[in-house]
């Protein structure tokens, strides 16, 4: 999940020095500085589209729909193994015992609504769902948006020099990226970071405001002068884009993705997944409106916001570094685990398990015996 950061950021930059090449190829007066940019992001939505028609459907949808030989040679295709494998056969059998469980436990009768309303499950959705939000709401895709109009405020009155730092403001997120992905990650635990890079984006926020309101308006940005206040703007950027990198950034993803027990985590990472893009949306709409009407005070704005993250995170966020999926997941956001009064009900299902592994591997052996 890491690496799904690490992807989005390089593809980020990529799309930041596309801009620089852009404004740099041609000359002001031509539309292509913008067209070709916009164009070229065709590339890759037309490449995933034709990819989808070869991929083959979910292994576990097909168990779930009955179609067990499908599911066989998508999972081989998937694990680069042909059909027939024991590790193939070895997989598919614990995903069809997955399957078994969630039935036998009446997981399937119920409602994907039922399902969210009960307390534990009710508590992992706030976690997600208030990680995403505070991961667009603390201000990264405003920079992502508008840096080129900061820095231009910030002294940096050409078009050229703006982007280019924009270009750098790129790096520095993937950067962060890669680092969290193979060092940070291994040092602290989730709610560690997840505090620090709200603390140190809200400061960060705090002293790019005081910055902005102390340089030239908007309208006299062609007129402005490179100086202390300004470079330091444009390492508050720096910082900013750093820490949200090694914090929100991945983790919010991280989080939702090992939080959710099985039969319903692919519709609770979809509703994470959709408050991310919704609130993607909600900062690209009142970003430019609150730079117009309150200036400075935009970034004062989302430094709050860091401010909320942080204490949210101290209050209502545990730490999943390190906790297995399975019970000790749940035991996490589920009262009656801690207190063990389930402990019956996880040995009926431990006995239900057992048994069905027991008729699974009674019908390999007999699958794959050889007639004499």
């Amino acid at each position: 999940m890491s690496g799904y950061q690490t992807f989005l950021q390089t593809s980020a930059l990529i799309g930041f020095w596309g801009a620089f090449a852009s404004n740099a190829a041609f000359p002001a007066t031509s539309p292509l500085q913008w067209q070709i940019p916009v164009a070229v992001q065709l590339l890759p939505g037309a490449f995933l589209l034709t990819c989808t028609l070869f991929i083959p459907e979910s292994p576990c949808s097909l168990i779930e729909h009955g179609k067990v030989e499908a599911a066989e040679k998508s999972l081989a295709w998937l694990r680069g193994l042909p059909v027939g494998d024991r590790d193939v056969t070895d997989e598919l059998c614990e995903l069809e015992e997955t399957a078994t469980t969630n039935e036998t436990s009446h997981l399937n009768d119920c409602s994907f609504f039922s399902e969210a309303m009960k307390p534990d499950i009710r508590r992992r959705l706030i976690v997600g769902i208030g990680l995403m939000i505070a991961q667009n709401m603390v201000g990264l895709n405003a920079l992502n948006y508008y840096a080129p109009v900061i820095f231009m405020s910030a002294g940096f009155a050409s078009v050229s020099s703006s982007l280019f730092l924009t270009g750098v403001f790129g790096l520095v997120k993937l950067v962060s990226a890669v680092a969290f992905m193979f060092v940070f990650v291994r040092m602290r635990g989730n709610r560690f970071w997840l505090k620090l890079g709200s603390a140190v984006c809200g400061v960060a926020m705090l002293v790019l405001a005081y910055y902005v309101r102390i340089m030239p308006p908007p309208d006299q940005t062609h007129d402005a002068k490179l100086t202390i206040g300004g470079i330091v703007s444009v390492l508050m950027v720096y910082i900013f884009a750093f820490f949200f990198g090694v914090s929100l950034g991945p983790i919010s993803w991280n989080v939702c993705s090992e939080i959710f027990p099985s039969h319903i985590n692919a519709k609770c990472c979809s509703v994470t997944t959709c408050t991310q893009w919704l609130f993607q949306i909600v900062i690209a709409a009142i970003t430019p409106h609150l730079l117009a009407s309150v200036g400075w005070a935009t970034y004062l704005v989302y430094a709050i916001f860091c401010a909320i993250s942080f204490v949210w995170v101290s209050a209502c966020v545990p730490e999943t570094r390190g906790v297995p999926l399975g019970r000790p997941m749940d035991a996490l956001f589920d009262d009656d685990l801690k207190d063990g009064t389930t402990i019956e009900e996880v040995e009926e299902v431990t006995e239900t398990t057992a048994l069905m592994r027991q008729q699974r591997q009674q019908r390999r052996r007999s699958s794959i015996a050889i007639p004499v």
